[in-house]
């Protein structure tokens, strides 16, 4: 990992979305990099609260970017395997370095709000599954 401090760490900046995996309402499962140093990361939602759930907490969790173009390059391919992508995703988020920086952010501009100090390895959930119960016990970690 590099020195930077990356552009998802950095409250007030917006994030541009480089591919967005998941989606509901916003994104829940997406690729991203820092606009400074090019590093690529996964962002996957923690938890949501508000209106049309638009505070949204993420885990930032860097990944090679030899691994995202790999997985970018096997997603955009024809198959009939329609499991495929599924199991290409999963692939991607396991080869994800395990500590993540918690951002919270606004939908839909991708506003980061406030970031965590520490580092932590939250679990990577099908967004359905989310609690919003479980919103206000993840802002403890935050520099807000």
């Amino acid at each position: 990992m590099s020195n930077c401090e990356h552009s998802w760490s950095t409250p007030g900046r917006k994030l541009n979305l480089d591919t967005v995996l998941d989606d509901w309402l916003g994104p829940t499962l997406a690729l991203v990099h820092c606009e400074d140093c090019r590093e690529p990361a996964v962002l996957h939602l923690v938890t949501w609260r508000g209106t049309s759930l638009n505070e949204r907490i993420y885990a930032a969790r860097v990944v090679d970017t030899l691994i995202r173009d790999t997985y970018l390059a096997n997603i955009a391919r024809d198959y009939c395997d329609l499991t495929r992508k599924a199991s290409e995703t999963e692939a991607l988020i396991n080869a994800c370095h395990e500590d993540a920086q918690l951002v919270l952010m606004t939908t839909p501009g991708m506003l980061v709000e406030a970031v965590s100090a520490g580092s932590f390895n939250p679990p990577v959930i099908p967004w359905q599954e989310i609690k919003t119960e479980t919103f206000d016990d993840w802002m403890k970690f935050l520099l807000v």
